[in-house]
């Protein structure tokens, strides 16, 4: 196996037997920590390494904003592009695709074994109007929430959005979600306390009114949403694994990609127009990300 590479069907494996050696279970927790670490913006440097990695990934403070970019809806890129938050176009290599598969796949292994009957727990997320489904959706991208109150997230910056939106979690029984307070100690931003809904994931969300008290950046009330979250499900399409796969890891293609990223980080000129492969990119991505995940329900 190479150094930090680990399959969705090892993954498998080694969660659901008793048989395992601990010492290959102590490597999966300990990549599981670093995954999650990483994508909450603190970084141990054992997931993306050094001596693998260039530093802009490796030591990233807000990868999440490309992860949540290429896991995100039509609009993710633009949103980001007019909020001034910065992309690592570094991460689009084959290798990179595949450790940032890898980590989606972590942090899910973790939500399913340790996933309760959450009734009436609940969580508060700033978002953009935009991002929001009024009625029934299914999470694609990795949702970070919060056990604080709007006031308290208000506080820390997190409603500096453009048409400001309050969503009002509420779990039900077979929610996949990873909360970092689960790292203990390594938790960094225990200040933040943050509940990460991860994909698929189904959504039931309800419209509620603007809100006097809060304010988006655009000086505009919040709009207030109640949602409600039910356990995975997946919409898998049709297309044989090969095609995706095809796609996803196509050097020429991920070639193109690092560059529009790149200039998604020029937040001095207009929005670059969106290259024609990196949609059809975005939705084979996705799907091999949904397909890796299933396996784990």
């Amino acid at each position: 196996m190479e150094k930090n590479k680990l399959t969705s069907d090892t993954l498998c494996k080694l969660i659901q037997t008793r048989t395992v050696e601990k010492k290959a279970l102590r490597y999966v927790e300990s990549q599981i920590v670093s995954a999650a670490l990483y994508y909450t913006g603190t970084p141990d440097c054992n997931f993306f390494t050094l001596d693998e990695w260039p530093d802009e990934i490796c030591s990233a403070k807000k990868a999440y904003v490309t992860l949540n970019t290429i896991m995100g809806y039509n609009s993710s890129e633009h949103d980001r592009f007019i909020e001034g938050k910065k992309q690592i176009p570094e991460f689009f290599t084959p290798g990179g695709i595949k450790k940032i598969i890898e980590l989606f796949i972590l942090l899910y292994a973790h939500a399913v074994e340790n996933r309760e009957t959450a009734a009436s727990f609940k969580t508060v997320k700033m978002s953009r109007q935009n991002e929001i489904t009024e009625g029934t959706s299914i999470i694609k991208p990795l949702t970070s929430t919060t056990k604080l109150s709007e006031k308290e997230i208000m506080e820390l910056g997190y409603g500096n959005k453009n048409n400001l939106a309050i969503c009002k979690y509420t779990f039900h029984e077979g929610v996949v979600y990873f909360d970092m307070e689960d790292l203990g100690s390594e938790y960094l931003k225990p200040e933040e306390a943050e509940v990460l809904l991860l994909p698929g994931n189904r959504l039931y969300t309800t419209y509620c009114g603007t809100s006097p008290e809060f304010r988006g950046s655009d000086g505009n009330y919040a709009h207030i949403y109640e949602v409600h979250v039910f356990a995975p499900y997946f919409e898998l399409t049709s297309e044989p694994q090969e095609y995706l796969e095809n796609i996803v890891f196509n050097n020429s293609t991920l070639e193109v990609i690092k560059n529009y990223f790149e200039e998604l980080n020029n937040f001095k000129v207009d929005f670059p127009s969106v290259p024609e492969c990196y949609i059809v990119w975005k939705k084979a991505f996705q799907q091999l990300v949904f397909r890796e995940l299933s396996k784990l329900l």
